[in-house]
């Protein structure tokens, strides 16, 4: 599964953008690799998970909605901080990605998750939305997840 793939099955499943609350919760629990049963057995996908970090939300007037992810953590899962070659070993082989950005984090993860850092890369979701989305966003909204 491509990382632009992944990225669209997370999203289709998370909750929409008018319960920001559960949203982040959401998106801080579930990695773009899914579910820990669905995951590649492989010992370096294994110790890394990919989550987004932060997105950009628009809606148009025709009532679509795109959301772009801007900012995505890979998770040294439930281990210490590593080195910033073993992040990227894994974003290359795992997801093709190659992010100039990378940058350790200092605390752990969501629920002692593990070490951690963020880099950019883009991937977008787009989604028909009914009318709550354009009325409790006012038609566009930027969220730091």
């Amino acid at each position: 599964m491509s990382f632009q793939q992944a990225f669209t099955t997370l999203l289709s499943l998370a909750p929409g953008p008018v319960f920001p609350r559960a949203r982040q919760l959401y998106l801080r629990k579930y990695p773009l690799e899914g579910a820990p049963e669905r995951q590649e057995s492989s010992a370096v996908a294994n110790r890394f998970r990919t989550f987004l970090l932060q997105e950009e939300i628009q809606e148009g007037s025709d009532g679509l909605y795109r959301v772009r992810g801007l900012r995505f953590a890979v998770v040294h899962w439930q281990a210490p901080q590593t080195n910033p070659a073993d992040y990227l070993t894994f974003l290359r082989e795992r997801w093709d990605l190659q992010p100039d950005d990378l940058s350790l984090q200092p605390e752990s993860w969501f629920r002692n998750g593990g070490a951690w850092a963020s880099f950019s890369a883009m991937a977008v979701y787009e989604r028909h939305g009914g009318g709550e989305l354009r009325m409790s966003l006012g038609g566009g909204q930027s969220s730091n997840n």
